[in-house]
């Protein structure tokens, strides 16, 4: 617990003398101040209330040496307070401050302060939600919430105490830094919200809390009725108008160009597509299996040269005689009396604060009671005072040394984290390419491929010296396999007479024996060896074009199209 001002000369005295530190909470220049120094325990009492399961620590944030109350689990209530030595007065200007760090985020929870109202019967073991406070500051967050709340508790003439909430508050910092929190409350009625000594929001004290800080003089009668007759709409429809004679409702919106003429030259019995004169059938290609071989289609030529191929039709132009659905046009309602409303009667309840401050209860203590999902809050240098520039003072001597170093660190952090991911891209990227290229040369030690092993022997010696060559050998077979499987799954006209294929049968409705399944799956995978020999011989030549460095023909572009059975 901070000591009363009066002693705070002869405490200075005495500390010089005897060449001590006096604990931050004792600081001279400032109502309270407190960085969670040596006896901290002493000074904060954590409720007794069953409902606040967790229980907040002091250490130092990692990489820094200065300690800091610390929520250290989530999803728990936390409820923490501390009385002032002697009562701070809003009415003499009011300055709250304190230090937050979000080391683990900020996703859903509160990280503000209470700042408790001065009262003989408060005490922090007996802390609870509803304990009266003067000043709620700080972060909260929780789904779209994300806002500094500053809540201004003020007592009216009548004695009634409502909450008076900052509209439009600023935003919360949610990065892992140290950043300070400010609260100013002037003595003409201004405010001022800061973060890092920044101003966020500023204004006054009457215009920009809701409720307002002082009611409105007038207020609608809460017994004057909308009457029964009244007419609230300015404009209704002619309903003298009517429909013209010529007026069309089936007009089409657009209409053939009449006027348009086919361009000279316009090649009506040009396709527009051809069939590529440079493709041919490949050698292994077999009509039984893979049905009748088709060129790919290419774009005519001529098509591209000229004005145009195929039919020629006139273009669309929008239709000049068009007007749509006819509607009645509007004019002003001759029975039309305006937008309605109450009567406004004076305000029973109106009253003129012009010191509003002065009603709010001077604050006796502080208190971190909270509900979060998260952990890892800091909190520190937590400053009550009058004067600004005390609060300014102790965020250059406190905090500033603090995000020094975080930001040292954070560059650090960041050219080490830059400096490891680009050697583990490179080290990752050539120790892939190596284990790959180990077990594709090592397939060709398998006996069933000893008789094409050898004639591949010193393309494979190339691509062990090369390894990053692998990711084109990978690729053509790949798409090698892609035509196999999809060649499989097409139905097969049958080989013999004697064998009626099973899609033939499922066509004329026959229904196939089961010898006739088994011969056509001996010969699916008969075929599916070949393939895959083919596929081996073509790899070998791809290891060879690669190594080479030889540039890639365009024959994905010419592939050539299996047509499908129908």
């Amino acid at each position: 617990m901070a000591l009363n001002c009066r002693w705070c000369a002869v405490l200075l005295v005495a500390s010089a003398l005897l060449n001590i530190s006096l604990p931050a909470a004792y600081a001279a220049d400032a109502a309270f101040f407190d960085e969670f120094g040596s006896g901290w325990e002493s000074r904060w009492i954590s409720s007794s209330d069953s409902k606040y399961n967790g229980k907040l620590t002091v250490e130092s944030p990692k990489g820094l040496s200065d300690p800091a109350l610390k929520v250290p689990s989530k999803a728990r209530h936390y409820g923490l307070s501390t009385r002032l030595a002697k009562p701070v007065n809003p009415a003499e200007g009011l300055v709250l401050q304190y230090d937050l760090k979000l080391a683990e985020g900020l996703s859903c929870g509160g990280a503000y302060l209470k700042f408790v109202s001065a009262a003989a019967e408060f005490d922090p073991e007996t802390l609870v939600e509803a304990t009266p406070y003067s000043v709620m500051f700080g972060p909260d967050k929780c789904g779209s919430t994300n806002k500094v709340h500053l809540i201004l508790k003020h007592k009216s003439p009548t004695g009634a105490v409502e909450e008076k909430h900052l509209e439009f508050p600023p935003s919360v910092n949610l990065d892992s830094g140290t950043h300070t929190y400010t609260a100013i409350l002037n003595t003409d009625n201004t405010y001022a919200v800061l973060i890092d000594g920044e101003e966020k929001k500023t204004g006054s004290l009457f215009e920009d809390f809701k409720p307002s800080i002082n009611p409105p003089k007038e207020i609608d009668d809460p017994e004057d009725t909308k009457p029964e007759d009244w007419v609230d709409e300015a404009k209704i429809a002619d309903p003298e108008a009517s429909k013209p004679e010529d007026w069309d409702e089936d007009a089409p919106r657009e209409v053939l160009d009449e006027e348009a003429e086919k361009p000279e030259g316009w090649l009506d019995d040009e396709p527009a597509e051809i069939d590529d004169p440079e493709a041919s059938q490949p050698e292994d290609w077999d009509e039984e299996e893979d049905g009748e071989w088709e060129p790919p289609k290419i774009t005519n030529p001529k098509c591209t040269d000229g004005p145009g191929c195929g039919e020629w039709k006139r273009p669309t132009i929008p239709n000049p005689a068009y007007k749509g659905k006819w509607s009645a046009p509007y004019i002003d309602n001759p029975a039309y009396k305006g937008i309605w409303a109450p009567q406004k009667i004076a305000n029973p309840d109106y009253f003129d604060d012009e010191t509003p401050l002065s009603n709010i209860a001077p604050i006796g203590g502080v208190a971190l009671e909270i509900w979060t999902m998260d952990e890892g809050y800091f909190f520190d240098n937590v400053l009550v005072a009058n004067d600004a520039d005390i609060a300014a003072d102790h965020r250059e001597r406190y905090t500033v040394p603090k995000q020094k170093i975080e930001a040292e660190i954070k560059a650090k952090e960041d050219a080490e984290a830059a400096e490891k991911a680009a050697a583990a891209s490179s080290e990752d990227g050539e120790s892939l390419a190596d284990k790959i290229t180990e077990r594709f040369v090592a397939l060709f030690d398998h006996p069933s491929l000893a008789s094409i092993k050898a004639p591949l022997q010193p393309y494979l010696d190339q691509l062990e010296d090369s390894p990053n060559f692998i990711w084109a050998v990978i690729a053509v077979p790949a798409l090698l396999l892609l035509l196999l499987l999809s060649s499989l799954l097409r139905p097969k006209k049958a080989r013999k007479p004697a064998a009626t294929p099973v899609g033939k049968a499922k066509k004329q409705d026959i229904t196939a024996t089961a010898d006739d399944v088994v011969q056509q799956g001996q010969e699916g995978l008969t075929a599916a060896a070949q393939k895959t020999t083919t596929a081996a011989r073509q790899a070998a030549s791809n290891i060879q074009a690669a190594v080479a460095g030889d540039d890639e023909d365009e024959a994905a572009s010419k592939a050539p199209r299996r047509r499908r059975e129908q």
